[in-house]
């Protein structure tokens, strides 16, 4: 039996680690220890090759119980303080072979079946008995336990009782072997597997240098920070760091899963014929930037005097990875074999470069109120791919300020916002307004567009002594372009820039105007002649135009004139039958002899003239109908045309 030692590691970020055993082997079985928590992925991972002439023949594994559980199926249970005694009792009704001291220093054996041990609680091991059954003799000899000096197991199943407790009382809680079974070879094994690990992590440096002539440079220095939570010592292991975000999952392998099934009862039942069914026939982009986009000043505060260098950290710490892409990740190889003991971190250098940048002063208003940002904007041409992470600042040598980098591809724009400029406060307010660009006549209706504008107004209040260039940053609305002031510097998806100058102890407005084209009905007829009067005005009308839909208006005045006419109608005769129902009750009680004969008489008369009144209301409504359904017609002409 032997184990591996680690020869690589690659550990990724999301909180799994490839790890790769490798060393020559003679034998034919190599145990292997896993934390418990790794199994699964062991299991699902795992690669044996033999890259000598040997074969791997097959893998077995600790059952996934626990010691507690492994040690409740045997038959034999020692404790921690009587494990003696246990065994004796345990090993009841089994055949054994005691040996045992007799006189002046002469020895016995008793062979026979033990019975069992009796001993007294105050001292068990002082004061205890052996009782073993001698069939032959058909006697119970006793043995005192202090004479006891051996005990031979002669039943074959005591003694695989007894080493399978053993076995399974030296079983971590929390590790599970694995056992690789090999050919009479000498092999060349490698072993690789998954396992969950700690996500490295990575942390930056920039220093920030300004020449003379103004120009600026930065060293961005990368350390890749990893963690051995391995139970040995790495020793010269081949450490590779993996950037950006495989699919990764767990999946249980380890512990057996018994699904439940459903218990029938047995019942008496007749013989059916078999019921069977017929079968199935087989079957990735930078930043846009302006060419005019002119550089911000540089950090309006002096920095201390540096006591160091960019060339003094890029000459004194050199990066120690190179880098390359797999796919849709891109890997650290650390050139250098790492050691970590047990238990400890490790730093390792992944990434030294010089770059060109430029500074600037960056505001958007939802990142950060009131003030804008000192920040550093450089093109990642390290040639690696710069996974998240802290960064701090350095400016010529002294402390600047802190922030995060993003996930940057290869040849992608870094912007590192470090530090808050005070000397300069920008306030922002809105204002929202609605002007028509256009009217089409649509039907019987008028189709406005009108251009919704939304305007911001950054008001940049500069109190240092020095003019300054601020980017702004406005965050676009969704819906939304552009119309004022100009052009952006820049443009994104979300968000357009201008670089406004700042003269120095002076209040600089920057207004940004966005427009909407959006569009409302309104009906013609609805239409008054004040509004189209301002139409015309508004030039959204000519004359001509302005003198049809007047005449479309004056017939719809007249249908509305006729409409009324008809609702005097209908108010008459309504009236009228109302007073219809009062005769035809005054004539239900009289007679037809007398007075109330000639009454009767009367109301019949004075009905007879409502029903002419109501023809005659019938054939003047039809009029007013008609002539609607004229105007209507001439309208609907109108329009048409």
């Amino acid at each position: 039996m032997t184990e591996l030692p680690f020869r690589k590691i690659i550990l990724y970020k999301h909180g799994v680690g490839y790890f790769e055993r490798r060393g020559r082997v003679q034998g034919s079985r190599v145990r292997l220890s896993f934390p418990r928590e790794a199994m699964d992925d062991v299991l699902k991972s795992l690669v044996v090759l033999d890259l000598g002439a040997g074969q791997v023949l097959s893998v077995d594994f600790e059952t996934p119980e626990d010691r507690a559980s492994l040690l409740k199926k045997g038959s034999i249970h020692l404790s921690d303080t009587h494990s003696m005694l246990d065994l004796l009792r345990d090993l009841r009704g089994r055949a054994v072979r005691c040996t045992v001291q007799a006189e002046q220093g002469a020895t016995r054996t008793v062979s026979g079946t033990l019975v069992g041990v009796d001993y007294e609680q105050a001292e068990p091991l002082k004061r205890a008995m052996l009782a073993v059954y001698l069939p032959e003799l058909r006697r119970v000899e006793q043995i005192d336990l202090e004479d006891l000096l051996g005990l031979d197991l002669l039943d074959a199943n005591a003694a695989a009782d007894l080493e399978y407790f053993l076995r399974a009382a030296q079983s971590e809680a929390e590790r599970r072997s694995a056992t690789i079974h090999l050919s009479d070879d000498e092999h060349d094994l490698l072993v690789g597997y998954l396992a969950p690990a700690p996500a490295w992590r990575v942390s930056y440096r920039l220093l920030l240098e300004t020449d003379a002539d103004g120009t600026s440079t930065v060293l961005l220095q990368g350390w890749g920070l990893f963690d051995n939570q391995l139970e040995e010592d790495l020793t010269q292991v081949q450490l590779t760091l993996v950037a950006g975000m495989p699919v990764s999952f767990r999946y249980r392998l380890y512990e057996p899963h018994t699904p439940e099934r459903p218990l029938i009862e047995d019942e008496e039942r007749t013989v059916h014929a078999p019921v069977m069914y017929e079968a199935a026939p087989h079957k990735r982009v930078a930043a846009p930037r302006s060419a005019g986009f002119a550089a911000a000043d540089a950090m309006l505060l002096s920095a201390p005097e540096p006591s160091f260098s960019a060339a003094d950290i890029a000459n004194t710490v050199q990066a120690a990875a190179s880098g390359s892409e797999r796919g849709a990740l891109f890997a650290y190889e650390v050139t250098h074999p790492v050691s970590v003991a047990r238990g400890q971190s490790a730093m390792v250098p992944i990434l030294s470069a010089s770059l060109p940048c430029r500074r600037e002063l960056l505001y958007n208003g939802r990142k950060l109120a009131n003030h804008p940002v000192a920040s550093v904007r450089l093109a990642n041409a390290t040639g690696l791919t710069l996974e998240r992470g802290p960064i701090t600042v350095l400016d010529n040598g002294a402390y600047a300020g802190e922030a995060v980098i993003p996930f940057t591809s290869i040849g992608s724009e870094v912007i590192v916002a470090y530090a808050v400029e005070l000397g300069i406060r920008v306030s922002e307010q809105t204002h929202n307004e609605r002007h028509i660009k256009g009217i089409k006549l649509r039907e019987d209706y008028l189709l406005i567009e009108e251009y919704d504008t939304q305007q911001t107004t950054y008001t940049l209040t500069n109190t240092l002594p020095k003019a300054a260039n601020v980017t702004l940053e406005h965050n676009c609305r969704s819906g939304y372009t552009v119309a004022m002031p100009n052009a952006p510097d820049e443009q994104g998806a979300e968000y357009a820039r201008w670089l406004v100058p700042c003269p120095a102890d002076s209040l600089t407005d920057f207004t940004v105007t966005e427009q909407r084209l959006v569009s409302r009905r309104e009906q013609i007829r609805s239409l008054t002649g004040a509004q189209m009067q301002q139409y015309m005005q508004q030039g959204l009308l000519d004359a001509a135009t302005h003198a049809r839909v007047k005449a479309i208006l004056a017939l719809y005045h007249e249908i509305e004139t006729v409409q009324q006419q008809l609702k005097r109608l209908d108010k008459e005769r309504e009236a009228i039958f109302k007073h219809q129902q009062q005769i035809q009750a005054n004539l239900t009680p009289l007679g037809r002899e007398g007075s109330e004969g000639a009454l009767r008489e009367r109301y019949v008369s004075e009905l007879t003239q409502l029903e002419d009144q109501l023809a005659q209301l019938s054939a003047t409504q039809k009029q007013h109908e008609a002539q609607i359904a004229t105007l209507e017609q001439r309208i609907h002409a109108e329009l048409k045309a």
